[in-house]
């Protein structure tokens, strides 16, 4: 009787043991996990942005810099992409010419913008794009697209997205589903096969997970 009651002492003293080891080891996994997430945020603030990926290439001079050296100096928030709908990783596109309202904001910024060798309208070394009203930033808002294989395009709102013709959390249009919408001029712009200008570069073509939005607007 004596060494049942020790062997059940032994097992359970032994299954204890286990269990803290493994509580253990998930506090540290999360532990880590957490620091590499600021890790990673605090190299996104600190990075210059002439550092940033631009397409396939990068041929900015200092000069290009913003005022402050750094456009990671002002706040931001970050808004991870939500996974609820159908989303493919596709990066849809609209004309320019479409921005027909002189008094408005996007006809103003259209008008100090150009349009580069894809076809992509430009301003700032930066992608004019169009985002739904779930981001919270208006027309000239500075902002980066972080896709899922750590490439970040930079860039600044455009134009916004409809809410009748987004779904009801208004993040992805109805028509395509995505979430961004890079402003193109249509004459010079390739017409491609999906839609999606994902395939005008090979670092392009990953699903967007983060749009970063800055305290920062052309119009203030």
């Amino acid at each position: 009787m004596f060494k049942k009651t020790m062997k059940f002492v032994g097992a359970t003293a032994i299954l204890g043991i286990c269990v803290f080891f493994l509580s253990y080891i998930y506090v540290l996994r999360t532990t880590i996990n957490d620091l590499e997430t600021d890790a990673s945020m605090e190299k996104l603030r600190s990075r210059k942005y002439t550092d940033i990926i631009v397409g396939g290439s990068d041929n900015r001079m200092e000069s290009d810099v913003l005022e402050k050296d750094t456009l990671y100096n002002v706040d931001y928030d970050v808004y991870d992409l939500p996974k609820y709908y159908p989303y493919y990783g596709q990066k849809a596109y609209e004309n320019y010419s479409a921005i027909t309202n002189r008094q408005s904001k996007q006809y103003k910024l259209e008008e100090v913008a150009y349009t580069d060798d894809y076809g992509f309208r430009i301003y700032d070394d930066r992608y004019l794009i169009a985002i739904g009203t779930y981001f919270k930033a208006p027309v000239g808002t500075y902002i980066d697209v972080e896709l899922e294989n750590g490439v970040i395009i930079p860039c600044i709102v455009g134009d916004i997205k409809s809410d009748v013709d987004t779904e009801e959390n208004n993040v992805y249009s109805l028509s395509c589903g995505c979430a961004t919408e890079f402003i193109v001029d249509g004459w010079k712009i390739d017409p491609y096969t999906r839609g999606d200008i994902s395939e005008v570069f090979d670092e392009w073509d990953s699903p967007v997970i983060h749009i970063i939005v800055y305290d920062h607007n052309f119009f203030d």
